[in-house]
């Protein structure tokens, strides 16, 4: 038996209902639809419950099975409702995942089979994920509220339902169902089941389990009581870890209101551009450090706790010892122990600013995976070129001058490509089974780490703390504003403006691409422009996003 207790509850929530609506029912931490890696992710927050309704798919993974797995072997209680909640409820239930309203329980009757049964068409964060379809479980409740009302007969609703069933998810809607089914014929019907529901005969079923879930989690929330647990073990497949390992090197996907100071601070940092790249890598590679030590059985000794806070490459510097400086870096006691623990783990194996670090763990990893034989591909052509073309390095003009600003002759530049292959190797594989590597499953971020030991992280809160919109959400804009904000951007960084600006979002973490880096840069200005004076190097002028493409959502 285990007691869901008053701690943070998570709800991931779309457009099954607004949020100012949910948090007059629930006072709880909103986030938008989960995806992949999300319950990973939320782990690192420590609560006590997660409630998924709304789920992002086909657009990027959905929610994996095992995430939820991993979450209820935590102890952290799982509930589901109205949507992709409902689904992943229905399929986890026997191992403890609880499904709350119709939808769920029809879906774990086998009433519902079908995914598209909750599947509808969705706008983007900055309108709320709107939805832009009928979801078919609402046009099923509608039409049955209607037959027993006496508004529609029962034939009349067989052909409404098959018409919407047989439409494209993202084209559904009820009227257009109805226009479908009856074209001409049977007008009275027609105008009595339109009129049915412009006098509020429609059944947002979906808004109806969502609230039954949140009121639900409110009276456990303020009550806490007990429930019957199941008590699993989550098998540590390969692609499980994997998925782990990048959450740890990660931000959230998407910039929540609700989200804590360090995790706004991850994803401020994406604005580093080339900077945040280097940061990740460091992350990573600090990661995998730990993941070796644990491996060669390091044991972390008071003196390594004590060197922690040493002046050098991995050290915090004595001025860590103050709480002035742990206040500055969203540390409290527990979380500065841990954190010196973390680094004093990295020290036993070796005594690794920014580059530098970089530098000594690659180094030290680099050896470990050619000691047990992990070497890059024999084509050194093939090699070579991949690293270039992955700089940007498209002619030989650009990379020969690349290799004379970096040193570099033709037997160092393809060694160097060779190292970066060797590393990809490992971080790509199951560094379990590769290096003998001991994982973790823990949920901590080591790109926290990576920013607080850079020391950025004090700069980027404090660009936090500068007022921005009242909603958190970028306004619109034309697109050549944010071209033009873009370019300034880039050219703060010192680095050339992008020529594929999706491509150039997601490979700094921006999960919607183009248009989630123009949202942010938008903010970026206005929280400048609000805390700098005019003609601030950092302001710029853009004042929204270009339009956004649609998601499709369960």
């Amino acid at each position: 038996m285990k007691a869901v207790s008053d701690e943070p509850v998570i709800v991931f929530l779309g457009p099954s209902l607004p949020v100012a609506e949910a948090r007059r029912v629930l006072p709880a931490r909103y986030l938008s639809p989960v995806r992949c890696g999300d319950v990973l992710r939320v782990r690192r927050l420590k609560p006590r419950v997660i409630a998924i309704i709304d789920g992002l798919f086909e657009t990027t993974a959905a929610v994996w099975h095992k995430e939820i797995l991993l979450a209820l072997e935590d102890g952290i209680a799982v509930f589901g409702a109205a949507s992709m909640g409902a689904l992943r409820a229905a399929e986890l239930a026997p191992f403890g995942m609880v499904g709350v309203g119709a939808i769920s329980e029809a879906y774990r009757d086998g009433v519902y089979t079908d995914d598209d049964e909750v599947a509808v068409l969705h706008g983007p964060a900055a309108e709320g994920f709107r939805a832009r379809s009928d979801a078919m479980v609402n046009v099923r409740a509608t039409v049955a509220r209607a037959v027993e009302a006496g508004v529609i007969g029962a034939e009349s609703a067989r052909e409404v339902i098959q018409c919407a069933k047989e439409t494209f998810y993202q084209e559904r809607s009820l009227t257009r169902a109805m226009d479908r089914a009856w074209g001409t014929s049977r007008t009275g019907e027609a105008v009595r089941f339109r009129r049915f529901i412009e006098q509020g005969g429609y059944v947002d079923q979906k808004r109806l389990d969502a609230l039954a879930l949140l009121r639900h989690l409110a009276d456990v929330y303020g009550a806490p009581r007990t429930r019957e647990s199941c008590v699993i073990e989550v098998n540590r497949s390969c692609f499980i870890m994997k998925l782990q390992h990048q959450v740890m090197c990660r931000p959230f996907t998407a910039a929540e209101p609700d989200l804590p100071g360090e995790e706004k601070v991850a994803l401020e940092a994406r604005l580093l551009g080339p900077t945040y790249r280097l940061l990740r890598r460091l992350a990573l590679l600090m990661s995998m450090a730990e993941a070796l030590a644990r491996a060669r059985g390091v044991d972390v000794a008071p003196r390594h706790m004590a060197r922690s806070f040493d002046a050098d490459d991995f050290g915090l510097g004595p001025a860590a010892r103050a709480a002035r400086w742990t206040r500055a870096r969203d540390l409290d006691d527990a979380g500065l122990k841990r954190y010196v623990r973390r680094l004093a783990e990295r020290r036993g194996g070796e005594d690794f600013r920014l580059y530098r670090r970089s530098a000594k763990l690659w180094h030290v990893l680099d050896e470990a995976g050619r000691t047990l034989g992990v070497e890059a591909p024999d084509d050194r052509q093939v090699v070579c070129d991949e690293f270039r073309r992955a700089r940007g390095l498209h002619t030989e003009r650009v990379t020969l001058d690349w290799m004379r600003r970096n040193d570099l002759d033709v037997d160092s530049y393809a060694e160097l490509a060779a190292a970066e292959a060797r590393l990809s190797i490992l971080c790509e594989a199951s560094r379990t089974y590769t290096l003998g590597l001991i994982e973790t499953i823990e949920p901590v971020c080591w790109l926290h780490d990576a920013i607080r030991l850079s020391g950025l992280y004090p700069r980027l809160k404090r660009r936090l703390a500068a007022p921005a919109s009242s909603d958190g959400r970028a306004r619109r804009a034309a697109a050549p504003d944010f071209e033009r904000a873009l370019r300034e951007h880039c050219a703060r960084l010192g680095e050339p403006a992008p020529a594929n600006v999706e491509e150039y979002a997601r490979a700094l973490d921006f999960a919607e691409g183009g248009a989630e880096l123009a949202a942010a840069l938008a903010r970026r200005s206005r929280s400048a422009s609000s805390s700098c004076p005019s003609g601030a190097p950092e302001a710029s002028c853009v004042t929204g996003h270009p339009p956004q493409s649609r998601q499709r959502l369960r």
